[in-house]
């Protein structure tokens, strides 16, 4: 072969060389622009999945609580037209024995003087503090009525549940109420939020006594007598 035809084969070889070179920088560029792209593909999908798997957060805002608009003379009387007779049989029930019928066959063993209640609105105890808080709030019923007649660590609570059934102790004979309340006297002297102050005339043995004051709750939209009357 001629040193000419050698310099040629000499020439082709190298750019097929070259050529080949090229082709796998070309290759490997490509691998690297399709990780890339795989790379994101993937990082897109996490996120999305994330997103879709997490519940977006609720802010919480409290309720607001209404307040009663200011009661009129008006209304505090017919409250208290709605309260008092309901709380002085209230006071009757729990000032002594006599408020019921009782059997006084059925008593509770070993605990004489002990009977069985015979109303059919009142079976159980429960049923005795679901209509004081129907009339008072929670903390005037402990007060005036379970602490003395309903605990059940007394010696003698005037009223026990015993074989899912309500018994009086018949030992206490209760007493009576002097007082009356002249409601049609009754005045609103203030309120504040949810508590009213009420100024009324009362008599004892029907002579006119000292005024008294009376306090009323709103409790979830109800009104209930939040002071004693005795």
């Amino acid at each position: 072969m001629s040193a000419e035809g050698k310099r040629g084969l000499d020439s082709t070889l190298d750019l097929a060389a070259q050529d080949e070179t090229n082709m796998a920088e070309e290759v490997v560029f490509m691998k690297r622009i399709l990780g890339f792209f795989l790379f994101v593909a993937i990082f897109a999908l996490l996120v999305g999945c994330e997103s879709r798997g997490s519940q977006p957060e609720v802010t919480k805002t409290d309720t607001p609580v209404s307040t009663p608009a200011n009661i009129s003379d008006k209304e505090v009387k017919d409250i208290l037209n709605r309260l008092i007779p309901k709380a002085l049989d209230m006071y009757g029930i729990f000032n002594g024995s006599g408020s019921f019928k009782v059997d006084v066959t059925k008593t509770i063993p070993h605990e004489a003087g002990y009977a069985l209640v015979l109303d059919p609105n009142y079976k159980s105890v429960a049923d005795l503090k679901k209509a004081v808080e129907d009339i008072f709030t929670k903390d005037i019923a402990q007060k005036v009525f379970y602490s003395r007649c309903l605990t059940p660590e007394k010696d003698r609570p005037l009223y026990k549940d015993y074989d899912g059934k309500l018994y009086v102790d018949t030992n206490n004979g209760g007493k009576g109420w002097a007082t009356k309340y002249l409601i049609d006297t009754a005045k609103l002297k203030g309120q504040k939020y949810q508590v009213a102050e009420i100024e009324l005339d009362t008599t004892v043995l029907d002579e006119p006594a000292d005024k008294l004051i009376v306090k009323i709750e709103n409790v979830n939209g109800k009104w209930l007598l939040a002071s004693r009357l005795d």
